[in-house]
């Protein structure tokens, strides 16, 4: 009989201090050197040497155990209650796993290979998947770092001026991935469902065509539906103030919306607030400003149909 399957947090089990099994189905280990032998993946451990990703031997080492969340070289950064895990993987990846309790929703890594595959890309950077895989129930993503700070912990110490060239820049994100177009339900970009819970009134039910019905009925024009990231708060934007770079990560509920629920997610969404900010009038500056950049820019919103709507 299998044994039971490690809560998601748990995904990371260490076998020794450079070598980890992820999912009982892959070897992570730390190496010295650059890789030789066939493998999924390798990057830069940030120390010199290198993290390698392999099939895991058969049968699997006998001894393995919880990675530590508070590990110095392999800590996890993120964990959403028994949903999700995120693990910094030296100075080159994150390591994620999702339990897949919506099997048809788009994987992530489809949609970066979906922008990363565009003849004229967006104007930042986005991470590259360096694997994906799926198996009993989880999904496992790893993807290369991308650099910066987030605008979160950026954000206190910007001047007004630098403040107000990021709210541009991502406004202006905004507008070109609206030029991309979809047809038919509301989904991700292989036609697949798009966990955007807002605009589902049962979190069980994302099937495409109920999302546009959904829409509808708040009062959205779903004649065009439009590519839209969802979750651009500024836990996800990258930014490095010294050369004004910029970068968009977390692209797990990415797909195509109606255009006026990119301003809409703006202005509702709480999620979209400086997360350590206990001051009611600044913390939600950024979802704000960026509302009223993208009024600016003719982007409608409904709030008050999706207000009705709950």
């Amino acid at each position: 009989m299998s044994s039971p399957q490690a809560h998601v947090n748990d995904s990371i089990q260490a076998v020794d201090e450079n070598t980890w099994l992820l999912g009982e189905r892959l070897l992570l280990s730390r190496q010295p050197k650059a890789p030789q032998s066939p493998h999924h993946a390798s990057w830069s451990d940030g120390s010199g040497g290198f993290f390698v990703l392999s099939d895991a031997p058969s049968p699997l080492p006998s001894h393995h155990h919880p990675h530590p969340a508070q590990s110095a070289i392999l800590p996890r950064v993120y964990a959403a209650g028994d949903q999700s895990a995120v693990w910094a993987a030296g100075s080159g990846a994150f390591i994620k796993a999702r339990d897949r309790r919506h099997p048809r929703v788009t994987p992530e890594h489809a949609t970066l290979e979906f922008l990363h595959s565009q003849s004229e890309p967006l104007d930042c950077r986005i991470p590259d998947v360096l694997y994906h895989g799926e198996w009993d129930g989880r999904y496992y993503l790893v993807v290369s770092r991308v650099p910066g700070v987030t605008l979160t912990e950026a954000w206190p110490a910007m001047g007004d001026e630098l403040r107000q060239y990021y709210v541009e820049r991502v406004a202006g994100l905004c507008e070109k991935m609206v030029e991309w177009t979809g047809e038919g339900g509301v989904c991700g970009v292989d036609g697949g469902q798009v966990m955007e819970l807002y605009l589902a009134n049962d979190d069980q039910c994302l099937e495409p065509e109920v999302l546009r019905r959904n829409c509808v009925g708040m009062g959205m024009d779903v004649a065009d539906l439009v590519f839209y990231h969802c979750d651009l708060g500024p836990g996800n934007i990258l930014v490095e103030p010294d050369t004004r770079g910029i970068g968009v990560i977390d692209w797990e509920i990415a797909g195509y919306v109606p255009r006026e629920w990119v301003r809409t997610k703006f202005h509702l969404s709480s999620g979209m607030d400086f997360p350590n900010d206990d001051n009611e009038e600044t913390k939600s500056d950024w979802r704000r400003s960026v509302a009223r950049k993208l009024a600016a820019k003719g982007f409608a919103e409904v709030i008050d149909g999706w207000l009705a709507f709950q």
